[in-house]
């Protein structure tokens, strides 16, 4: 093992936890949540599958997208009368309902519900917002079978409003609020926080747009008192496989562009604004590219 190990074949996860190197993503926009996913996994076998895994962790067996960086410390939900603490490698967090677990992958996790309620409070509110508009939404593959099925909005109030006094209660229960499962990606969640902060008026999200030859595609944002359509261009569109339908990225950008061409071509000949991650992170670049697309918004952010 020593030998794989320096060679290369084996990947270190956590003290005597390895992977193989083939185990390992290869896709750049995976690494950060693939790296902490095996971190996750190698805590469990270090504790021989004792642990409830909670937050953060759940949100990444449960495959819940989120943004920014991930927690330093694996989360773990302990009932209050089970002891322990939180040590260097696990913070606990004492859930009342922690016997309501589920399974996944083997390991066992809080119910989606609660692992997005923990994020939203633990996390900040875009990373609660992403969660909670991710576990509405649902997941499938490109042939649409279910990966993870969507919850309804009222487990997340009812879960928020059951906490009871404890930390993030009140950020959790503003990311509930603002949460809508419409939202396609977490781009589009991102953007959403944004939008809100900056004092844009709230888009329909996923409009479906239509012309005599018949659906043209369904857009990300559309403002229509402003005859404005709104697309986040995640790079998934043209670098992931699941994506592409055996498309190059050529082939991709030229699609996109006769279809933002049927777009503009349709009765109220829409403006479009398009934006990438690098503009829906940041709050000046996002108020530039949406007031240029002439979208009005409050002269202070909220």
């Amino acid at each position: 093992m020593r030998a794989l190990a320096r060679s290369g074949e084996l990947i270190p996860v956590a003290r005597g936890v390895y992977r193989r190197r083939e185990c390992v993503s290869g896709d750049p926009q995976l690494a950060r949540t693939d790296s902490f996913l095996a971190r996750v996994r190698a805590t469990d076998l270090s504790w021989n599958g004792e642990l409830v895994y909670a937050g953060f962790a759940a949100a990444a067996l449960w495959r819940i997208p989120t943004v920014g960086k991930m927690p330093d410390r694996i989360d773990v939900a302990s009932a209050p009368a089970a002891g322990g603490r939180s040590n260097a490698a696990l913070r606990r967090s004492y859930i009342p309902d922690v016997t309501s677990f589920e399974i996944v992958e083997g390991i066992r996790v809080t119910t989606i519900a609660r692992t997005v309620i923990d994020v939203a409070r633990w996390g900040t509110f875009a990373q609660g917002v992403v969660a909670c508009d991710a576990a509405l939404h649902g997941s499938t593959n490109p042939h649409r079978q279910t990966i993870r099925p969507a919850i309804d909005h009222s487990e997340l109030v009812t879960g928020s409003l059951s906490m009871g006094p404890v930390p993030g209660k009140r950020k959790c229960a503003a990311a509930v609020a603002f949460a809508d499962g419409a939202a396609d990606s977490p781009g589009e969640s991102v953007s959403r926080v944004g939008m809100s902060v900056l004092g844009f008026p709230p888009p329909v999200l996923q409009q479906p747009f239509y012309d005599s030859a018949g659906l043209i595609g369904i857009v990300d944002f559309w403002w229509p008192e402003f005859n404005l359509i709104g697309e986040f261009d995640g790079f998934g569109k043209y670098l992931r496989t699941e994506f592409a339908h055996g498309r190059d990225a050529a082939s991709i950008v030229m699609d996109e562009k006769r279809r933002e061409n049927r777009l503009r071509a349709t009765a109220t000949h829409p403006n479009v604004a398009r934006w990438e991650w690098i503009d829906a992170v940041s709050l000046s670049r996002l108020r530039s590219v949406l007031a240029t697309a002439g979208l009005p918004h409050s002269s202070r952010p909220r």
